[in-house]
This record gives C-alpha cells, sequence and structure tokens, in this order.
C-alpha cells in the first residue's frame, strides 16, 4: 500500500467497523474486491482541487492501492460518485460480514434471542452500543428480503421445558 489516502464519510457504525477490522488508516487486503473499486476510478487530482485533509476527523481514510498502472503520487483523487461505489463496495462487505456470522447463530435457540446476539457481535466487531439498533434493523432488512422470496430463515423450533417431558 502506498502512503497515499482518499477520504470517505461513512455511517459510523460502517466506520467503527472497519476500522476495527482494518486498521487506521484502513488498509484493505491486496486482492480485495474495495481495493479493485477504488483503483478502477482512481484519477489525477484536478488543479484546482485541494489535497483532502480529515481535519475534522469525521472522514475514513482509506489507503490507495499500489498500482503501475496508476501510481498513488499522481492517481489520488476519487470524484464524489467514485466514492460512492467505494462506499456502496464497504457496506456490501459489511453486509456479507454481518450475515455470514450471524446467520448460524440466529438458528440455535440458546434463550437470549436474536438481539443479544447482535449486541454481543456489534461489541466484538467494535461497533459502539449507540449503533446497535441500526446494525439489527440491517440484519432483520436482510432476513425479510429472503423471507419474501420464499425462503425463510427463521427458526421455528421452541426450545423444550423439562416440565413438558
Amino acid at each position: 500500500m502506498s502512503q497515499f489516502c482518499v477520504y470517505i464519510k461513512l455511517k459510523p457504525y460502517l466506520r467503527e467497523w472497519l476500522v476495527h477490522s482494518l486498521g487506521e488508516p484502513v488498509t484493505f487486503p491486496e486482492h480485495s474486491n474495495v481495493n479493485a473499486v477504488v483503483r478502477t476510478f482512481l484519477q489525477r487530482r484536478p488543479t484546482d482541487i485541494p489535497v483532502e485533509i480529515n481535519s475534522s476527523g469525521e472522514l475514513t481514510a482509506i489507503c490507495i492501492p499500489d498500482s503501475k498502472a496508476k501510481p498513488a503520487e499522481y492517481y489520488n483523487y476519487l470524484s464524489n460518485s467514485a466514492k460512492k461505489a467505494v462506499t456502496e463496495s464497504i457496506e456490501d462487505l459489511f453486509r456479507l460480514n454481518l450475515w455470514n456470522e450471524l446467520a448460524q447463530l440466529a438458528m440455535i435457540d440458546d434463550g437470549r434471542g436474536v438481539n443479544s446476539h447482535i449486541a454481543a457481535w456489534c461489541e466484538m466487531h467494535g461497533i459502539s452500543l449507540d449503533s446497535v439498533e441500526t446494525v439489527r434493523q440491517k440484519y432483520f432488512r436482510i432476513r425479510k428480503a429472503y423471507t419474501e422470496k420464499g425462503i425463510d430463515l427463521r427458526n421455528f423450533t421452541r426450545k423444550k421445558n423439562r416440565q413438558d417431558e
């Protein structure tokens, strides 16, 4: 990775998850999809646009991947629409991580329920308690989308009480 970065504004939970998972500045694995998107849309910085500085701390720094075709010292600018494409790739990665890790837990009926699993997952991935409800809603929207297509992923079995035996 080069020492050059681009700065993207992300939702707080997404920024927390990304920085917790990949460090700050965020460095994606060499052959990752997000790096491919960044590399695709990198362009030379227009002369009338100053170099970005994250003075407010609200932006997420993303390392520009090394490329012989687009050296970072010359190609270090993403337009607003390119930043949107990178953000969408990051959101896709988040959804995959969320679903892959929580789908199996949601099928286990241990009496705690899905909400506590989601809260624990958020804690494990560095997401603040303020964002747990947002992540929970995102998880349930994914599950609902499958249900609407006829794929029901909810667990309908009940845990038997000792008295029922």
